[in-house]
């Protein structure tokens, strides 16, 4: 969850799904679902806030596209704040890198290659012939009929909040043939902008060898759901590559690794982090307490949490900012009176920290156990929060007491908060990979850095030769 970006309900009109067998309409299509899309992407999985590392991408990017013949789309580049390496295009010109997938990058080369590879995507409109699914994934909801025979599917729709999945789903799976020709296509326009187009079969290897490292088996991450390593690929990419001739361009920054030095690993805590059930949002100066051991979700319009037999469930959000946490009650009380002859009043509770939250309940008791549904506004920092709770008589004071423990984060529970993030660490004379990553306390193991790194465990490092690790920092504000 993160003041950036909106925490408002996406827009099921956003959500679409294609049946597109050819191209038969016209470019201005790819350039509508992008765009609606677009804006999707941004509030399910939020872009990493680091303004230097962001208009590289873009500069890189840009080169590329200048190199294209008669391009139809104008393109955007974006970091998503998304651990898992990934990179995805949608129609219309939109490319998304992870940070995730920047971590194991060393150059400037590989990252033009991966960006080439997408753009070759959007420009083939790969994506409008192969997608038969929608380009975002699905969303569980809670069931709209939860009020049962007192209201119907329009209030159940209207209190819904989204409960996101992981991005692993995002991309369309390409045909061989799309995904071949994107290779192809991608290292000739990489080469045309003075980039190696060997460093994809490069980055290529080594994606897969992170993603075998983590998991300690095969790969079955999400980039290779939709762009599926085979060492038959990297040997096509390789011989495709080894035939073109290079522009003579010197890259647009010499020193790639600078722009990944203090690069967050992992999950950020600038979108807010978990303790246990303890969730610390310290760039928006709250903390709210879930139940422990539930199921917990934090993107960036929702941070949620549901039990195992799914009748306790805890959603945090974000109004729109039109009114105050006390108007928005009774507009709700006043809608539900008005077109459902539902009488809800509004109850004031009052928290101790001075704040007081605005509640209207709603109760179902069509089937064998009756459920509650409560709301919760709260105005704190000039931002209206919504918490939407469901619960039955078993788990009412648990979540209740959930309900209500929103409140100011101290400086104390801040200082606690650390992120993990890269170092770049120059080699000193005869060191190796294992002394320089016990010399400088490495998070990520000897066998990891070498992974990382795209080096051998026991090859000697040079002098002043330059070494990602991952090391543990407080988090900075």
């Amino acid at each position: 969850m993160n003041k950036t970006h909106a925490l408002i309900k996406i827009s099921g009109s956003a959500l679409l799904a294609f049946s597109l067998s050819g191209c038969s309409v016209s470019p201005n299509y790819d350039k509508s679902v992008g765009e609606k899309n677009s804006l999707v992407i941004e509030q399910q999985m939020g872009l990493y806030n680091n303004e230097s590392l962001d208009q590289y991408v873009k500069q890189v990017g840009a080169r590329l596209v200048s190199n294209l013949e008669s391009p139809q789309f104008d393109f955007k580049f974006e970091v998503v704040d998304d651990p898992v390496p990934n990179a995805f295009a949608l129609p219309g010109g939109y490319i998304y890198i992870s940070r995730g997938l920047l971590n194991l990058m060393n150059n400037e080369d590989e990252l033009a290659c991966v960006l080439a590879h997408e753009i070759i995507h959007v420009t083939e409109r790969h994506s409008i012939q192969q997608m038969k699914r929608s380009i975002l994934p699905g969303i569980t909801q809670l069931p709209g009929n939860i009020v049962g025979s007192v209201i119907n599917e329009d209030l159940g729709n209207l209190i819904n909040t989204p409960f996101a999945f992981s991005s692993s789903l995002l991309m369309a799976n390409y045909s061989r043939s799309h995904e071949t020709e994107s290779d192809d296509l991608g290292v000739e326009l990489a080469a045309k902008s003075g980039y190696d187009p060997m460093a994809m079969g490069v980055i290529l290897t080594r994606l897969n060898n992170a993603v075998e490292f983590e998991t300690q088996k095969e790969t079955e991450k999400s980039y290779f759901d939709s762009h599926p390593y085979t060492p038959e690929r990297v040997s096509h990419v390789n011989q495709s590559a080894s035939t073109l001739n290079i522009a003579s361009k010197p890259p647009i920054h010499s020193d790639f690794l600078s722009y990944l030095n203090g690069l967050v690993v992992g999950d950020n805590p600038e979108s807010g982090t978990f303790n246990d059930g303890l969730f610390l949002q310290p760039t928006m100066g709250f903390t709210i307490t879930f139940p422990k051991e539930w199921q917990t979700v934090n993107q960036p319009q929702v941070v949620a949490a549901i039990n195992d037999t799914q009748d306790g469930f805890v959603a945090l959000s974000v109004t729109e900012p039109k009114y105050t946490a006390e108007q928005t009650a009774h507009r709700f009380s006043q809608y539900l009176e008005q077109k459902y002859n539902y009488a809800a009043q509004v109850n004031t509770v009052d928290l101790p920290w001075g704040a007081s939250m605005y509640n209207v309940q709603l109760v179902d008791d069509s089937a064998d156990k009756k459920a509650f549904i409560n709301q919760y506004w709260l105005d704190f920092n000039d931002v209206t929060y919504q918490i939407l709770t469901l619960n039955t008589d078993n788990n009412k004071d648990e979540i209740t007491s959930s309900a209500t423990s929103l409140q100011p984060i101290t400086n104390q529970q801040i200082a606690t908060i650390t992120q993990q993030e890269i170092k770049i660490i120059t080699a000193r004379n005869g060191e190796n990979l294992n002394t320089l990553t016990k010399r400088n306390d490495s998070q990520l193991s000897t066998e990891g850095v070498a992974v990382w790194n795209g080096l051998k465990e026991n090859t000697p490092l040079q002098k002043d030769q330059k070494v990602k690790i991952v090391v543990t920092q407080p988090y900075k504000k």
